[in-house]
Order: C-alpha cells, then sequence, then structure tokens
C-alpha cells in the first residue's frame, strides 16, 4: 500500500481532482445526457477551467472508458459476492446492487445512442453473460442440495437464467409504465423458480423468507378472472 506522506502534495491533488470530474462528469451526464454533454459545460459545473479538466481527459470519450470499467468492477464484486457465499437470497441481493449500479450510470442504461457505442454493447452483454452464468451455477448448487429438481426439459433452465436477466435488466424502465406498486421484480423471478423446487427446497424457502412472502407471490389464479390487474 502506498505511504501517503511519500506522495508529492501535487500528485494527491491531481488524483482528487481526478475521482471529482468522474463523480461530477455522472452526475452531469445523467442529467443532461452523454451526447449533449461536452467537456467545457462539466468543467464549469466543477468550477475548475477546461484545461484543468482536460489534463486528466482530454477527449469525453476517455470519461466514457472509465465509467464503463468502474460500472463493470462494480457489477463483478456484487456478483463474487453471491458466488462466495451461494444462495439465491445472495443473489437477489446482488440484484438489487444491480439495480443501484443502473440509477448511478443512468445515463449508460437509458441512453439508447450510449446503448449502439460497440464498447457499451460489448459491456452489457458481458453483464449479461456473467449474470446467466451466476445463476445457472445457483441452479446447479441447489439441485446438488437437494432444493431443486432436475432440469424438466433441455433448455429450461437456461432460458429461466436469461429471464432472470432480463426481468432484472429492464425493470427500472417497466415500473416508467406500471401503476401496481405491489409487484416486484423479485416476486417475478421466484415465480419462474419455485415451480421447479423440490419439497425439501420449498420448506427451506419458506423457513428463510417466511410464510407470509411466500403467500404473496402475486394475484392468484381465480381471484384475476374478471378482475382488472395492472401489467
Amino acid at each position: 500500500m502506498t505511504n501517503l506522506r511519500q506522495v508529492p502534495f501535487t500528485k494527491i491533488l491531481d488524483l482528487n481532482t481526478r475521482a471529482k470530474i468522474i463523480s461530477e462528469s455522472r452526475k452531469f451526464f445523467n442529467q443532461h445526457g452523454y451526447g449533449a454533454s461536452s467537456l467545457y459545460q462539466i468543467a464549469q459545473t466543477m468550477g475548475i477551467s477546461r484545461g484543468n479538466l482536460t489534463y486528466h481527459f482530454k477527449e469525453k470519450d476517455l470519461l466514457l472508458e472509465v465509467h464503463l470499467e468502474e460500472l463493470q468492477v462494480a457489477h463483478e464484486q456484487s456478483l463474487r459476492s453471491s458466488v462466495q457465499i451461494p444462495s439465491w437470497k445472495s443473489l437477489q441481493q446482488a440484484t438489487v446492487e444491480f439495480h443501484s449500479l443502473q440509477k448511478e450510470y443512468a445515463f449508460i442504461f437509458f441512453d439508447k445512442a450510449v446503448l449502439a457505442m460497440p464498447q457499451v454493447k460489448a459491456l452489457i452483454k458481458a453483464l449479461r453473460d456473467n449474470n446467466i452464468q451466476t445463476q445457472m451455477s445457483m441452479i446447479n448448487i441447489s439441485i446438488q442440495m437437494g432444493n431443486m429438481k432436475k432440469e424438466p426439459l433441455p433448455g429450461v433452465y437456461h432460458n429461466i437464467s436469461r429471464s432472470y436477466w432480463l426481468i432484472s435488466y429492464f425493470w427500472l424502465i417497466s415500473q416508467q409504465f406500471s401503476d401496481d406498486n405491489d409487484v416486484a421484480w423479485d416476486k417475478i423471478m421466484w415465480s419462474l423458480l419455485l415451480p421447479h423446487f423440490t419439497d425439501k427446497g420449498l420448506a427451506s424457502f419458506r423457513e428463510h423468507f417466511g410464510e407470509q412472502y411466500f403467500s404473496s407471490l402475486g394475484v392468484e389464479y381465480d381471484k384475476y378472472l374478471g378482475a382488472s390487474i395492472a401489467f
């Protein structure tokens, strides 16, 4: 670990300025959009000269690369904790953290122009692949522990893992068009998984999450008929 006493004061100032530029630019991009933002505007917002900002980041694309790297590292750390403590609860927490990342880096996830960039498309694909792999690993562990049944048909569990990713990824977007605040992404996820749990797995789920949670995944089918339900 570097001893800060051995680091020149000007170097510490540079590191602090760089970190602040990264943080403030993310806020600026989220508020105004990546395409509509300029380095000059970000510098003005920070109260520094454009030259001071370009000393650290000569082009806006270099700032984007840093944000993409930080996003990937944060997501991988979240998934790593799910692997270290393998449980559906830890994977559920990883999804909560992913939604927080989507909000923190909204300009990446919700801007079509940014999503079309090759480096962004590559990152989202990597996030998806890592997410699906983690879910498939959790299913494998659950089968070995006797909490989930063997795959009933080829491809079912892979498709469930892909659906889990789609629900996680598009949940925040879908909420803009939904008036139903009672339905949460995790209950939709469990509705896909629980039918494949064994009696042992269901008993463990009930014990861990509680009977009330287990009985409140959504509107019962017979109650749904004839009712007006928000999607």
